[in-house]
């Protein structure tokens, strides 16, 4: 078992969200790539941009973060911007 320091330190160094790599001018191609990579797209709810379903893998979430103003994600909305960009020749 694992100290609870040893856990929190582990907690921390997590990546959960990615801030500002998906740009605004972006989005709605992106939403038209997504089910063409088998992404099911389902209603955002909140503050979120995007919501994708992937079977045997985690959500892709993107969502507005109106006190920095950027788009968030989750580390599979980062995996499917990366597939994006490179598929599409968009610099990252």
């Amino acid at each position: 078992m694992l100290p609870k320091k040893e856990i929190e330190r582990c907690k921390k160094l997590c990546r959960t969200n990615f801030r500002g790599m998906i740009k605004m001018k972006f989005l709605v191609e992106l939403y038209n790539y997504a089910p063409k990579d088998e992404w099911k797209l389902l209603p955002p709810v909140g503050n979120e941009v995007l919501h994708g379903v992937k079977e045997g893998r985690r959500d892709a979430i993107l969502w507005w973060n109106a006190e920095k103003k950027q788009i968030e994600c989750t580390r599979m909305g980062a995996v499917l911007w990366w597939c994006y960009c490179i598929r599409n020749d968009v610099p990252m």
